[in-house]
């Protein structure tokens, strides 16, 4: 059978950014995310205190409310001073909440930017901690729950920080299948390739489910002749296992239904 790893090859084409320039790129973009969370957490705890204080009005405007019913003392006055006040909160509050919800479109989007260039940018969840088992664990939770960005930036920071660990294979398959799950086919290719050119020979790692997933994302793309050539490459890797045994299936089935298929 010819060889076909040169077609694997040619599935992700890299880009003309340079080294420098890219670390420059992550490096702003982290400075601007910094930031925006300083911002944040200023304006969040602006909104605390103004809570705190439209509490503390409240419960005044209640005790003279209160006092004027049982006393019948001429309090008229204060209880609108104090009705007055709560006004101002609530319109100061409200230009908080406005302000928080910029500031998290903002994050949003600089953490979008850093999740494209494939940069481990997450808050750790409560709970979660820089241990392999958490990160490892935690990642895979989100991945379950469907949020393709927090299980991304888990998996990174578990890749980042424990790169030798048994599990880093199968952390790199998982980032694959936060893209395939969201169908974004192109970035999925990316880094199930990456799965077989770091762990091609590493005991239990799965590489013949990542080529089977770029045959199906290129499949997904409507490039079915690449696919079945990864398909015999595939079946080529894997030799008996029941991937390679799913790869020949396709093979003859592309080859009736695939223009062009030789």
């Amino acid at each position: 059978m010819r060889r076909l790893w040169p077609c694997l090859l040619l599935l992700v084409q890299p880009g003309c950014v340079t080294l420098w320039n890219f670390n420059q790129t992550v490096d702003d973009l982290r400075g601007r995310l910094r930031a925006l969370e300083e911002k944040q957490a200023a304006l969040e705890a602006a909104q605390a205190e103004s809570q705190q204080q439209m509490g503390q009005v409240r419960e005044e405007m209640v005790e003279a409310t209160e006092a004027l019913r049982a006393g019948g003392a001429n309090l008229g006055a204060d209880v609108d001073a104090l009705k007055t006040e709560v006004a101002r909160l609530k319109g100061s509050q409200e230009e908080v909440a406005w302000a928080i919800s910029r500031q998290q479109e903002d994050l949003q989007e600089v953490r979008k930017s850093l999740d494209a260039l494939g940069v481990p940018v997450v808050r750790l969840p409560e709970g979660v901690t820089e241990d392999r088992d958490s990160l490892f664990r935690a990642g895979q939770e989100a991945l379950q729950k469907k949020d393709g960005p927090l299980a991304r930036g888990l998996l990174r920071r578990f890749l980042e920080n424990f790169p030798d660990e048994p599990r880093a294979p199968e952390a790199q398959f998982l980032l694959g299948e936060t893209f395939f799950q969201e169908g974004k086919w192109g970035q999925a290719v990316k880094e199930y390739q990456r799965v077989h050119d770091r762990y091609k020979d590493a005991r239990g790692a799965p590489v013949a489910r990542a080529l089977e997933r770029i045959a199906e994302c290129l499949l997904k793309q409507g490039d079915c002749a690449k696919a079945i050539g990864v398909y015999q490459y595939l079946a080529e890797f894997a030799k008996k296992g029941p991937e390679a045994d799913r790869a020949r299936s396709q093979i003859q089935r592309l080859r009736r239904t695939c223009k062009g298929a030789r």
